[in-house]
Parts: structure tokens; C-alpha cells; sequence
């Protein structure tokens, strides 16, 4: 492809990028609504705009400065998703979630969410999932968006840790810094009284994110990851 049109390309995917993120903007004001499956593919389509437009630029680009781009682009994507999900773990009304909880704090409210949203007991949770669906209680895409939606959460975690930092090449360093990362979301859910603290989220968070850590580490997912990031993967020992 020629350099006229590798720029024509760029730009296009920059303004498919940006038009996005205008729309969830738009949500995030009130102008427009979104539901929660909407957001995700529009915040999903803007990361894959935005670094298909970083690639083409970066094949006009040589050594370090084409793995500069590429490493610029993966940081401002790791902290969207960072944005994002703190969006779907603690603000999300949605969702159930909003940490403004916290201003109508009284020990009524905090009794009250010790009693209906703290689950301690290991898979209890997606037990109450799956005889809701044997019952008809609830529709089984409720239950799939719940149960799969905290397998997912996590799961680019341990890309983005591996990619930017040679520190995490070890599965058990990705393990702790996933599992903190998920005790902080659930800790920060019973400070602010929003969304449900639970045993089973920590389970499913964590076990997803070492699921995909698992699969990346792989040797023909690590050579795949390691041409679409122009080399970083590997660099980072993202094979070791």
C-alpha cells in the first residue's frame, strides 16, 4: 500500500476513533443513551480504530520510533480500559453501581448492604446463577452477561501488564497484581456501598485474566501478539 493511502487510512481510523469516544461522551452527559452492551462495543471499536491507525502510521516508521508509537498507543489504551472499568465496577447506575452511595451512608444502609450484597461463601453466587436459569427466574442472557462479564473483566490485564513492564513476564507476579487489583475493586465497592462485594467476582475475575495470560503465553498466540505490537510483546519476555 502506498504512502498516500496509508495516510488516507490513518486518518479515517483516527476520526472512526474519535467519533466513538464522542458517543460515549455523549452518554456520559446525558445527550445520547447507551445500554451496557452498547458502550462496550462502542469502547471496543474505538481501541481497535485507534491502534489499526497507530499500526499504519507506525509502517511508515523505522526502529525506535515505530515502537515508541506502538508503546504510546497500548498506554493510552491501558488507561481507557482502566477508565472503563472503574466506569463498570463503581459508577455504572446500570449496573447497580454508583459510589455517590457513600453520601447516604448511615448504619441502616451499611447493615443493609452487609446483609444483600456481601457474599463470602465460594461460588455460591454462580450457584444462584444457574438455578435461577433451571427455575426461569431470570433470562439466560442476564445470567451470561453477569457470569461472563466477570470473566472477561480482567482478562486484557495481563497483556497490558506483560507488554509495558519486563517485571511481569512471571505468571506468579501477573497472578498477584491481578488478584490485588481485583481485592481493590471489591474493597472499594463496600467503602462506597455500591455494586455487591463477592468471593465469586474475585473468582472469576482473577480466573479469567490467568485463563487469557495462559492462552498469550502460548506460542502461537505470543508470535501473533508479537507482529500485531511490531515486537514488544517479546521484547518485554513476553516468551520467557
Amino acid at each position: 500500500m502506498s504512502h498516500k493511502y496509508l495516510k488516507i487510512t490513518e486518518t479515517l481510523l483516527y476520526l472512526a476513533s474519535f467519533a466513538c469516544l464522542a458517543a460515549m461522551a455523549a452518554h456520559i452527559f446525558g445527550i445520547v443513551y447507551f445500554a451496557h452492551g452498547e458502550k462496550i462495543i462502542a469502547g471496543f471499536s474505538a481501541v481497535v480504530c485507534v491502534y489499526a491507525a497507530s499500526a499504519a502510521r507506525a509502517k511508515g516508521l523505522q526502529g525506535n520510533k515505530r515502537k515508541a508509537l506502538i508503546k504510546n498507543t497500548l498506554t493510552c489504551i491501558f488507561v481507557f480500559y482502566i477508565m472503563v472499568l472503574v466506569d463498570f465496577t463503581l459508577i455504572d447506575d446500570s449496573l447497580g453501581r454508583n459510589i455517590f452511595n457513600i453520601y447516604n451512608w448511615s448504619k441502616e444502609a451499611f447493615d443493609n448492604y452487609l446483609r444483600n450484597n456481601i457474599n463470602l461463601i465460594p461460588f455460591a453466587t454462580v450457584r444462584l446463577f444457574i438455578n435461577a436459569i433451571k427455575n426461569d427466574a431470570l433470562p439466560i442472557s442476564a445470567v451470561l452477561e453477569n457470569l461472563l462479564g466477570n470473566l472477561v473483566a480482567f482478562m486484557p490485564l495481563p497483556f497490558f501488564l506483560t507488554v509495558h513492564f519486563k517485571y511481569f513476564s512471571k505468571w506468579h507476579r501477573v497472578f498477584v497484581a491481578v488478584l490485588l487489583s481485583v481485592i481493590l475493586v471489591e474493597t472499594l465497592q463496600f467503602v462506597f456501598l455500591t455494586g455487591s462485594s463477592d468471593i465469586d467476582d474475585v473468582i472469576l475475575n482473577t480466573g479469567g485474566a490467568m485463563l487469557m495470560y495462559g492462552f498469550l503465553k502460548t506460542k502461537t498466540a505470543g508470535e501473533i501478539v508479537n507482529r500485531l505490537t511490531f515486537g514488544l510483546w517479546e521484547e518485554n519476555n513476553g516468551q520467557a
